[in-house]
């Protein structure tokens, strides 16, 4: 079996806010097929010299930039293009 980093490919950091990393709670239930990637993010985030720092895979990274890059709206949607873009 190939170690989980080499199937999921290369991890991204992202830094959150507090408020960011709520919504993205918010996010981990109800309906859609966002959940499942939101809770991966969310259970990723640990504290580190005083930010919440999300350690993302490269899979899921590409779903959430295929994503934003979309027109769609949404609440998580909008939530990863805040995310995305105070990250650049």
């Amino acid at each position: 079996m190939k170690p989980k980093s080499k199937v999921l490919g290369k991890v991204r950091e992202l830094i959150l806010t507090p408020e960011q990393h709520t919504k993205l709670q918010e996010f981990t239930t109800g309906q859609g097929g966002y959940q499942s990637l939101c809770g991966r993010v969310y259970d990723s985030v640990k504290a580190r010299d005083g930010k919440l720092i999300a350690r993302v895979y490269e899979a899921d990274m590409d779903r959430i930039q295929k994503a934003v890059d979309r027109p769609d709206t949404g609440g998580w949607q909008d939530l990863f293009r805040e995310i995305m873009a105070a990250n650049k």
